[in-house]
C-alpha cells in the first residue's frame, strides 16, 4: 500500500474508533522528510515523517504513532523541554505519552518506550544495573526527567539502548520555513490554537459518545487551565539550575551508537528554601510543603539547600546536602507566630548574596513592600493562601 494511502486509511478509521484523536490529527500538517529516521513534530503543528518508517508500521501502530505526536503538542512538551537535555527530556515525555496511550487502548510502535501495565518502565545501564521508573501515570515529564538525570549522572556509560528505544524525533525549532525567528507572542498563539483544537476535539468526541475517563480528566485539566504546580516547580528548577553540554570528551555511549553525543556538564548549585511556620500554616500544609522540599532534595544530586525555618523571625537555618531527604524528615520545626519574610530576605541579602533562587513555601500573607524584589524568587502558595495577584514579584505557583 502506498504511504499516503496508508496514512489516509488510518485517519479515516480513527474517525469512528477515537474521534478525539482523529480531530486533533486532522490539524497536523504532514510533510515527507527523508533526512529523519522516523517521525517528529515541531511546535507549530508540522509533522515530518520518513515514508520508509511509516511503511514498517501496521495500521494500528500508525494510529498510535500519530496520536503520540499529537499528545506532545497538546501537552506542550516541546516548549517545556527547550532548556533541558533534549534527548533525555524526549525520553521522559515519551514515557508519559505512551503510558496514557496504552491506557486508552492504542497499539504502540515496536521498539518504543512502552510502560508495563503497572505504569512502570525499566532501563538497563551498561554496567548491568537497572533504573526503574514507577507510577508513570502520576508523574510529569519533568519529574521523570529529574529521576533519569540523577541516575545517569552517576554512570557515565548511561544506559544501553536508551536512545535506540525511541521511535520519534521532536523538532526543536524557533524559525519558520523561511528561516525567520518566531516571536514569543507567535509561539503563544500557536499554543492557544492547539488548546482551542483540544476544546473542539473534546466537543466532537462527546457528541459521538466516545471519550474515555482518562482523557476526560486530561482534557478538563487542559481546558480549565488548572495548574499542575509540581510540573511548574520542576520546570522552573531545571531551568534555573545551570547545565551545559560539551563535545570535548564525548559520552561513552557514542562509541556504541556511532553517533557523537555530548556529555552533560553541570556545576553544583545551592538554592535557598524558606518554610513558613506561622500560625496560619496548618499541619496538612506543613506536611505537603515538607514532602515537596524532600522531593527537590532527592531529584537534583548536584543541588544543596539552605532551609530557613521562619514565621515572623528565623528559628533555624539548616544545610541540606545532596539528596539528603533524611535530614529533612528529622527537622525540628518551630514557629506558630505571625508571618513575615523580611528576616528571610535580609538573611539572604547579607549572608547569601550569591543566591540564585529563593523558593518560599507559604500562604503568602506577608508584607511584600518590605522585601527585596531583586532576589530571584519562586512563591509556592498553599491552597488556602493568597491569590496569585497578591504576590508582587517573582514567579508564583498556587497549590490546587
Amino acid at each position: 500500500m502506498e504511504t499516503s494511502k496508508k496514512i489516509i486509511r488510518a485517519k479515516v478509521q480513527l474517525q469512528n474508533e477515537n474521534p478525539f484523536f482523529a480531530y486533533l490529527i486532522m490539524n497536523l500538517k504532514l510533510h515527507e522528510k527523508d533526512d529523519i529516521s522516523t517521525i517528529g513534530v515541531d511546535n507549530f503543528g508540522n509533522c515530518y515523517y520518513n515514508p520508509k518508517f511509516i511503511d514498517t508500521l501496521t495500521e494500528e501502530e500508525l494510529k498510535g504513532v500519530f496520536a503520540h505526536e499529537v499528545l506532545h503538542l497538546v501537552l506542550e512538551h516541546l516548549s517545556r523541554g527547550e532548556k533541558l537535555n533534549p534527548q533525555l527530556f524526549n525520553i521522559s515525555a515519551d514515557l508519559c505519552v505512551n503510558d496514557l496511550l496504552k491506557e486508552n487502548g492504542f497499539s504502540l510502535a515496536r521498539g518504543g518506550l512502552i510502560s508495563d501495565y503497572d505504569h512502570s518502565f525499566t532501563f538497563r545501564k551498561s554496567n548491568g544495573e537497572e533504573i526503574e521508573i514507577t507510577d508513570i501515570n502520576k508523574k510529569t515529564a519533568e519529574q521523570i526527567y529529574a529521576e533519569l538525570y540523577d541516575e545517569l549522572d552517576k554512570d557515565k556509560d548511561a544506559t544501553n539502548g536508551i536512545d535506540s528505544q525511541r521511535n520519534d524525533e521532536h523538532i526543536f525549532s524557533d524559525k519558520d520555513e523561511n528561516g525567520k525567528a518566531f516571536t514569543e507572542e507567535e509561539i503563544k498563539e500557536f499554543q492557544n490554537k492547539w488548546k482551542q483544537a483540544v476544546s473542539e476535539a473534546s466537543a466532537y468526541a462527546r457528541q459521538k459518545g466516545n471519550l474515555s475517563g482518562g482523557l476526560t480528566l486530561l482534557i478538563d485539566g487542559l481546558l480549565n487551565q488548572k495548574v499542575n504546580w509540581k510540573s511548574l516547580l520542576y520546570k522552573y528548577l531545571t531551568k534555573t539550575i545551570p547545565h551545559d553540554y560539551s563535545y570535548a570528551r564525548p559520552s561513552k555511549r557514542s562509541f556504541s551508537t556511532g553517533v557523537f553525543m555530548p556529555i552533560m556538564k553541570r556545576e553544583n548549585i545551592e538554592i535557598v528554601v524558606s518554610l513558613d511556620t506561622s500560625a496560619s500554616i496548618g499541619k496538612e500544609e506543613l506536611k505537603e510543603f515538607l514532602t515537596e522540599i524532600t522531593g527537590i532534595a532527592k531529584s537534583f544530586n548536584n543541588l544543596t539547600m539552605k532551609l530557613i525555618i521562619c514565621d515572623y523571625e528565623i528559628h533555624e537555618v539548616y544545610h541540606i546536602g545532596n539528596g539528603d531527604s533524611e535530614a529533612i524528615e528529622n527537622l525540628i520545626i518551630k514557629g506558630g507566630g505571625g508571618t513575615s519574610h523580611k528576616p528571610v530576605y535580609d538573611y539572604v541579602k547579607n549572608e547569601l548574596p550569591n543566591t540564585r533562587l529563593l523558593v518560599n513555601f507559604t500562604d503568602g500573607y506577608t508584607n511584600f513592600d518590605e522585601l527585596d524584589d531583586s532576589i530571584n524568587s519562586l512563591w509556592v502558595i498553599c491552597k488556602h493562601g493568597v491569590s496569585e495577584d497578591y504576590v508582587k514579584f517573582g514567579e508564583v505557583i498556587k497549590l490546587d
